[in-house]
This record gives C-alpha cells, sequence and structure tokens, in this order.
C-alpha cells in the first residue's frame, strides 16, 4: 500500500513540477511517526525529522515529528537544544536532509548527552506565574548546556493547554539563539528569554 501511495505522488510530482517529497507526521508519546507522503512548497529544499522530551517531575512528554522544512528553521538543522531545572527540561533534535523520501522511517537524532560539564546555573522553576521566580540552588549543566538561561511568559507542553512560567536553569547557547522558534511541541507566547554565560562549579 504504502509503495503505490508512494508511486500516486511521485507521479503527481512529474505533473505538477520537481518539488521535494518529504514524510509528514506529529505524534505524541513516541519516538518515531509515521504518516503521509507530501509534495513540499516549491521553495522548501530539506525534509525534516526530529524529537522534543518535555519533562515535568516524572511526566515525560517525548513527541516525534517529519515535515517539510520550513526554510526560516534551516539554522536549526543538526543542532540540540535543551533548557532545564531540577524539575523541568526541555531537549530537541534534529536532523535535515534534501532528496525525496530522505526522512522515512525511524527519526535518527543523536541522543541527548546527559554528562555534567563542569558549569552551574541558578535554578528556580514556577508554573504558576511569570513573575521571575526566586533561585533555590543551583543545577548541573549536561552536554552542550554553557548558558544560564531565565525564562518568563506563558508556555505549554505538548497537548496541553498554556500556563504562566518562570524558569531559571542551564540552557545551550542554540536554544538561546534559535531554539525557542524551533520548538515542534511546546509553544511559548508573550515571552521574555535572558541567556548569560554559566558559572564553573
Amino acid at each position: 500500500m504504502r509503495a503505490i501511495l508512494a508511486a500516486v505522488v511521485m507521479l503527481k510530482a512529474l505533473i505538477t513540477g520537481d518539488c521535494l517529497l518529504c514524510e509528514q507526521c506529529f505524534a505524541l508519546h513516541n519516538y518515531s511517526c509515521s504518516g503521509i507522503i507530501t509534495q513540499c512548497p516549491p521553495d522548501v529544499t530539506h525534509c525534516v525529522a526530529g524529537l522534543e522530551n518535555s519533562t515535568l517531575g516524572s511526566d515525560i512528554i517525548l513527541t516525534a515529528f517529519k515535515d517539510c522544512l520550513d526554510p526560516s528553521q534551516k539554522a536549526a538543522c543538526g543542532r540540540e537544544f535543551s533548557i532545564k531545572t531540577s524539575v523541568a527540561s526541555v531537549w530537541t533534535s534534529r536532523t535535515c536532509c534534501n532528496s525525496d523520501f530522505c526522512n522515512s522511517g525511524d527519526v535518527q537524532v543523536p541522543p541527548s548527552d546527559n554528562i555534567p560539564n563542569g558549569y552551574i546555573c541558578e535554578d528556580c522553576f514556577s508554573d504558576q506565574s511569570a513573575d521571575p521566580c526566586t533561585a533555590t540552588g543551583v543545577v548541573r549543566c549536561t552536554g552542550k548546556q554553557n548558558a544560564c538561561g531565565t525564562f518568563s511568559g506563558t508556555a505549554s507542553r505538548p497537548g496541553e493547554a498554556g500556563r504562566s512560567h518562570s524558569v531559571k536553569g542551564c540552557t545551550t547557547q542554540d536554544f538561546c539563539k534559535l531554539g525557542i522558534f524551533n520548538l515542534a511541541g511546546s509553544q511559548v507566547y508573550d515571552y521574555g528569554l535572558k541567556c548569560d554565560p554559566a558559572l564553573k562549579a
């Protein structure tokens, strides 16, 4: 059935023009997803596949996604974005490719690096208010997290309604520059994000 669908889409592409063909899907609580093969708009040059992990306490929401890559998000290809406190974290990673059907199959992204890297940041988390929270200690940074992030605003976890948040914790430089605009499952609105160099432990 999948081969027939692919053949139909390829025939359509031949008729309508030379546009990239990518798999498109979005799934919560999964490491991967499968969906339809879609013809991308003419300005799209890459397909994307990725994972997002949103953790709050012991509640983990995994999001798998595949799509035509929005050209404005090309800078996010191959990068890992993460921000974490002692009670909550968001991590996402994606890979991009530039040939038909190249994002089909299992989502293949580098795993998150949870090894402490010698940096620390002030630590606090509130999902009750966007007023700046008060640091209650420090959190140890891991992997590529070499910045301290301070976030205040409205945010929603995948599949959940938006709530006011205030957060201080470790983050990656890429998250500060690009990541908050490139989340697939989590969403942020009316927010402020400030990043400073992390402190040596």
